[in-house]
């Protein structure tokens, strides 16, 4: 069904489609119930994570990043630190030349942010760091490490997806394309999973809250 949505109707024709018909529900949607605040530095792209310090900077200087960049690097990242929907639906909307609302916002609250609960997409587009390894070389220059889960190496995309699916088991283990990874979660131990779920609080307080946008 996706690939004769994309190819023969048209992405685009089919997003303005659910757009009028989801509003103005949609812009308020937030089911995965995220409410951190947007970082101020993602206004800067004053930030250690290299892929997301080079995807918001290559932003602001041209008002424009490729798809990928915007669904798997910020929108990845604002979707593991359950950022606000509705703000990270306005940053895109401020900084990018292309952006127009009826494109722009069933893309963050659907497939960014899942924030729409599946409306139109199968599943939330999360990842570790190590996607991010294999489809770039931002970290071969970055501070922290994809493999590590937990600790002051560890990689934020890394901690965040683990916790991610810790907190979205029960929902995600029935789900036919999310099954596997939460397979993969529940090999962890218990304490394995506690101290992902304590230090994925440090990456949110050091990230996030400590930093968020006036």
């Amino acid at each position: 069904m996706e690939g004769f949505i994309r190819q023969i109707l048209g992405w685009r024709e089919f997003i303005r489609g659910v757009y009028w018909r989801d509003m103005p529900g949609m812009a308020q949607a937030n089911h995965l119930h995220a409410h951190e605040p947007l970082p101020g530095w993602w206004w800067t792209a004053d930030t250690p994570m290299a892929c997301l310090r080079d995807a918001i900077g290559q932003t602001l200087r041209h008002g424009y990043a490729h798809h990928i960049q915007r669904l798997m690097v910020t929108g990845l990242f604002a979707l593991l630190a359950r950022l606000r929907p509705d703000q990270v639906a306005a940053w895109y909307l401020a900084v990018y030349v292309d952006a127009v609302e009826w494109v722009e916002l069933p893309n963050v609250a659907g497939m960014t942010l899942y924030a729409n609960g599946g409306r139109f997409t199968s599943k939330p587009y999360a990842a570790s760091g190590a996607y991010i390894q294999r489809m770039s070389n931002h970290c071969q220059g970055c501070r922290y490490k994809p493999a590590v889960k937990t600790g002051p190496q560890a990689c934020p995309f890394t901690t965040l997806y683990w916790a991610f699916l810790d907190r979205h088991e029960a929902e995600f283990a029935s789900h036919p394309r999310t099954a596997l990874m939460v397979k993969n979660l529940q090999r962890l131990s218990g304490p394995d999973r506690q101290a992902i779920r304590d230090w994925a609080e440090v990456v949110l307080d050091e990230h996030v809250r400590r930093c968020a946008a006036a």
